[in-house]
């Protein structure tokens, strides 16, 4: 063999040794997608769920990273979860485990493979990797502006190369609008109640993205740089269709907000015109519609979560109303009489507050303040003649 032979040799060996310790070097990176749960039954999880999934292909490791994790078992898990002292924390499960748990929900996983540069996976990777530290985990909740969602948002909004101004652009809807398109009944009575007037205020599309099937649309549509942003996307689980016996259009409404209020609209009225009873039906439900007002006014004062604030629902149910009813209580008729004008001016600026529709009004809402004015009305008629004769 000659000396040029063994050159050229011993370079191709040189070559093929130093790829193989790159090779071994390079550090493995994983596929980044967007995991979208569909809504459950229960109240918590009507609005479905998302989370990020890191699949490394080499290895096979499958990670789940889930912002949506809370302890039940928190001392006084509700008194902090009203006063917005509830803490969330970022947590990571197998991809199989995830799977398993969202089978046997009977709910649907889509996913969304992210079209991300190598550059923006590391850094995805570093970003997650920090807010796992036990300093970082840990974040308070808000249903609009910080929850699993909005976190998983953040995270690839900032990092892909989107057009932000884009999103920066109104949508056309409200933040009640969203939230009024997953809930009926009673749920949707109890939520439009305790949320304040900051929801009814045109919001942009990033802000949408605080709702899991919202974010899955932007994705589907964003690009990242002069690219798609969704690589491919594929249903991983679909929800087997559930078979109930659903109780008929009568049998549903008779159960609804709009009936039973519509119901104590017509007693209160019937009860208008018998004295004995008056007192004992119009001074209770004063009473309730006064008490729950006071519960909304302590919530409001302790608690954190801005979705709360400025609530003109307390115009209709008045802590003022308490005192009507103990003046009433108690036979002091002219009080009665003054307290009742009050509670009228305030059912009457709320009229204001639905017309400029500055708050949304829930139909039942129309029904208590009309049942609330009737008990109102008849108080100053009734002790008006006892005054004069």
């Amino acid at each position: 063999m000659t000396l040029k032979t063994r050159l050229i040799l011993t370079f191709f060996v040189l070559f093929a040794l130093s790829f193989q310790d790159v090779k071994a070097n390079r550090r493995e990176l994983p596929t980044v997608s967007l995991l979208t749960c569909s809504p459950g039954e229960e109240l918590y999880s009507k609005f479905g769920h998302t989370a990020l999934r890191l699949y490394y292909p080499d290895s096979k490791r499958d990670l789940v990273f889930n912002f949506g994790i809370f302890d039940f078992n928190t001392p006084n898990f509700y008194v902090k979860f009203i006063r917005g002292k509830l803490k969330y924390m970022l947590g990571i499960q197998y991809m199989d485990e995830f799977m398993a748990q969202y089978r046997w929900e009977n709910k649907g996983v889509t996913e969304q493979q992210l079209n991300l540069t190598d550059q923006q996976i590391e850094e995805v990777e570093r970003r997650l990797e920090f807010l796992y530290k036990p300093a970082n985990r840990y974040y308070l909740y808000s249903f609009l502006y910080k929850n699993c969602t909005s976190e998983v948002r953040d995270i690839i909004f900032s990092i892909a190369d989107v057009d932000r101004d884009l999103y920066k652009t109104k949508s056309g809807v409200t933040n009640r609008e969203l939230i009024n398109s997953y809930v009926d009944g009673w749920a949707k009575f109890g939520i439009n109640m305790i949320l304040g007037s900051t929801l009814d205020r045109e919001v942009d599309i990033f802000q949408t993205m605080f709702l899991p099937n919202n974010l899955m649309e932007v994705v589907s549509g964003a690009e990242n740089g002069n690219q798609s942003l969704l690589s491919h996307q594929r249903e991983l689980l679909k929800a087997s269709p559930v078979f109930k016996q659903k109780a008929g259009r009568v049998i549903s409404f008779l159960y609804s907000p709009v009936a039973i209020f519509s119901l104590i609209l017509l007693v209160m009225t019937l009860f208008c015109f018998k004295r004995s009873y008056f007192l004992i039906f119009h001074n209770l439900y004063i009473s309730i519609a006064g008490s729950t007002g006071l519960l909304l006014w302590v919530i409001i004062l302790f608690t954190e979560h801005v979705e709360l604030y400025s609530n003109y629902n307390l115009l209709l149910f008045n802590p003022l109303f308490i005192l009507v009813a103990i003046a009433s209580a108690a036979r002091l008729k002219k009080t009665e009489r003054v307290l009742s004008a009050i509670s009228l001016l305030s059912l009457s600026i709320l009229q204001i507050v639905w017309a400029q529709n500055i708050q949304y009004a829930e139909p039942a809402f129309y029904i208590i303040a009309l049942s609330l004015a009737l008990s109102f009305v008849a108080r100053i008629i009734k002790n008006r003649t006892v005054l004069l004769s």
